[in-house]
């Protein structure tokens, strides 16, 4: 990955962005009231697997400074995100039952 930001004459960034790390803190915070309550941590992380999505959504939809290796690229990433906030889901269906 990133090799193909270099390519696209961008920078990566490291380390965790600000709000990844708010996002972990809340997750901390949510844990410690709801008493580790399993449903309720899946909810916030299908969450944050949506926001994800949203993202690659928002970037395909505009590809115009994408090449169709990259395309390629975030498509697979994507159907991959897909696939674990799916489990993610059904996880959340089953901690409720």
């Amino acid at each position: 990955m990133r090799l193909e930001v270099k390519s696209l004459g961008g920078d990566m960034e490291e380390g965790t962005r600000t709000t990844g790390n708010f996002f972990r803190v809340w997750m901390d915070v949510k844990a410690a009231f709801t008493g580790n309550n399993r449903a309720t941590i899946l909810d916030s992380c299908e969450f944050g697997e949506d926001k994800a999505l949203e993202t690659f959504e928002s970037v395909l939809e505009n590809r115009e400074k994408l090449g169709p290796n990259h395309i390629t690229l975030l498509q697979k990433q994507q159907a991959a995100l897909r696939a674990d906030h799916d489990k993610v889901r059904a996880f959340r269906a089953a901690a409720k039952d």
